[in-house]
């Protein structure tokens, strides 16, 4: 066996054991604490593109405070917390992911922990005309009650913007939207003309409001 063969066991190994530490301590009906985010991400890897500890820490409160489905622009660490919340409290999840390699990756991760309330949706970006989004899957609900919004990459034509224009039909009217990387200039012209096209309330959260809630207002 190869040495990087050898190395991608031992990774998949010490996953497998977060993930099960993970589990039995959400038996306790407790938010995971620090120790066990980062452990989550440390097994995870790739923590140059991985989420914090702290957004960590946002969407299992978001995911606490929400109901119905969950849908994550964006795949990666997040998808297996939101994994591992939805098997504990029976609720579903689909993860929209624009790499091809990635989302098969994301998936295999997926089925080889057991973990069966997630979606991975191979979904393309194509073109809305003045903006690129996701290419949506004919499938998904029309009541999300909670997203998470980490993607598409910002350098697209329109970066996070049709998210609103593309899935607001299938956004219940309670939803809660997490919206990361809101230190950005980018993100923050989004939030801007966001507000100017419906009535949204915003939260910035963390340091330097490195993420903002934000919430349809009837």
């Amino acid at each position: 066996m190869s040495s990087k063969a050898q190395l991608r066991r031992l990774e998949s190994r010490n996953l497998k054991r977060v993930i099960g530490k993970v589990r039995e301590y959400l038996k306790s009906e407790k938010p995971l604490g620090w120790q066990q985010r980062i452990q989550l991400l440390l097994a995870w890897g790739n923590i140059g593109y991985s989420a914090s500890a702290r957004y960590l820490q946002q969407v299992e409160r978001l995911f606490r405070e929400s109901d119905g489905p969950i849908l994550e622009c964006g795949s990666g660490a997040t998808t297996l917390l939101i994994a591992l919340l939805a098997e504990k409290y029976d609720r579903r999840a689909w993860a929209f992911e624009h790499h091809p390699h990635w989302s098969r990756h994301v998936s295999d991760v997926l089925e080889a922990l057991e973990l069966k309330r997630v979606t991975v949706c191979h979904a393309p970006l194509k073109s809305y005309g003045e903006f690129e989004w996701y290419d949506v899957p004919a499938t998904v609900p029309d009541n999300f009650g909670m997203v998470i919004c980490d993607g598409p990459p910002g350098k697209i034509r329109g970066g996070r913007y049709g998210l609103f224009p593309v899935m607001g039909r299938h956004l219940d009217p309670q939803c809660r939207i997490l919206l990361d990387d809101t230190h950005r200039k980018n993100e923050q012209e989004l939030i801007r003309r966001w507000e100017g096209e419906r009535r949204l309330g915003t939260q910035p959260i963390g340091f330097f409001g490195s993420c903002t809630e934000l919430a349809l207002v009837s």
